[in-house]
């Protein structure tokens, strides 16, 4: 078993994200790491637009300053990165062994959708690197 090193914290502009970076930077003092932030841009789904990748960089890097400010009474140094393509992918992707994966989950899919396609939080479980911690909304 690896010593954490870092707490990795997916986010989108959700309420359930804002859980999870108040728990991920609580951990990271705990434990004295950095945490980083990150958003993907999942722009796979889209047929390839400028203008609509520039769209939702902005977007992202509005609500990533806000969860900055919501966590600066911890004192952890947190960084923030914009990612661009699947969730799941990218997120297993960028972490490393001695992280620790602190993300929101939005619920459970409804109908079919639970047999077509797995929930983002689920993938990351499955084949992330690291240990995972997944924040339920209220």
């Amino acid at each position: 078993m690896h010593d954490i090193k870092r707490i990795i914290i997916p986010v989108d502009n959700s309420e359930v994200s804002k859980l999870a970076v108040k728990k991920g930077v609580f951990f990271a003092k705990l434990l004295g790491v950095d945490a980083k932030i990150i958003s993907i841009n999942d722009t796979h789904q889209f047929i390839s637009s400028v203008v609509l990748g520039e769209k939702l960089r902005k977007e992202a890097e509005s609500f990533l300053e806000d969860f900055k400010k919501i966590v600066e009474e911890f004192k952890v140094n947190i960084e923030t990165e914009i990612l661009s393509g699947k969730p799941a992918e990218e997120i297993v992707k960028y972490a490393k062994e001695d992280d620790l994966i602190v993300m929101g989950h939005h619920g459970q899919k409804k109908g079919i959708e639970q047999y077509m396609e797995k929930s983002v939080s689920r993938e990351i479980v499955e084949n992330a690197p690291c240990a995972v911690l997944v924040v339920k909304s209220k």
